[in-house]
């Protein structure tokens, strides 16, 4: 299968990491470009059981080991950005409005390059959605 463009979220999320970055930051970078092909197919009306592997338990266990060490590495101006965007009435499918709420934030994000802080909420409030998308299994957490 070919590697997903990047998204332009990805891309500023690449800059806004600590020079040098880490080897393992790589392949979550490559697993968000991934979710967001993903999301950009279950919001055009893909089925979401048919793209649920990029939430499988190895790749929620590679995003909470890139989340980790940024939990709580933000503060209210940067939550209330980013549930500006999350946190709005849609209407249609919930999983396509949800799919189409996360990418819309993603895209507003990368083009305003906001503070860190609010990069680091967004992707553990993408964790959050993701799991409620595809019912992640109940033993495990989302981050």
């Amino acid at each position: 299968m070919p590697r997903p463009p990047r998204h332009p979220f990805t891309a500023v999320l690449r800059r806004a990491l600590p020079k040098p970055r880490r080897p393992a930051a790589e392949p979550y970078l490559r697993l968000l470009d991934r979710r967001f092909a993903v999301l950009a197919r279950i919001s055009s009306g893909a089925d979401p059981r048919a793209t649920k592997a990029s939430t499988s338990a190895p790749e929620r266990r590679l995003a909470r080991r890139f989340l980790a060490g940024r939990k709580g590495g933000w503060h209210d101006g940067d939550e209330n950005l980013v549930r500006g965007y999350l946190d709005r009435w849609e209407r249609g499918p919930a999983v396509r409005a949800r799919a189409r709420g996360l990418l819309e934030a993603a895209a507003a994000l990368a083009g305003m390059r906001p503070p860190r802080g609010a990069l680091w909420f967004f992707l553990w409030e993408m964790e959050s959605v993701l799991a409620g998308l595809f019912e992640a299994d109940k033993q495990e957490r989302p981050c």
